[in-house]
């Protein structure tokens, strides 16, 4: 029983798959500062509204705390509820 096999995948196989290897790992890089560049970006603005609150009365803060939690939806505070609109019964 002879076999044809000749050989495997060869040299451009490898160069191809080296060159996707290296375009994941520079993908992976990439992401990886964008990401860090926007958590930062959330922590200044983060602290620029704890600053702008801070700066306010305490009774316009008390206000602010309280149309926040109370949204008027029934979801809560986080808006994350389960209601569907245009469900039988919505207002």
């Amino acid at each position: 029983m002879a076999s044809d096999f000749t050989g495997g995948p060869g040299f451009l196989a490898f160069v191809v798959t080296f060159a996707l290897v290296g375009a994941g790992v520079l993908l992976f890089l990439s992401l990886s500062r964008h990401l860090r560049k926007v958590r930062a970006q959330a922590a200044r603005e983060a602290a620029e509204r704890e600053a702008q609150a801070a700066a306010s009365s305490p009774d316009d803060a008390v206000d602010d705390a309280v149309d926040e939690a109370s949204s008027g939806d029934g979801e809560g505070r986080d808006g994350g509820g389960d209601e569907v609109t245009g469900e039988p019964g919505d207002r």
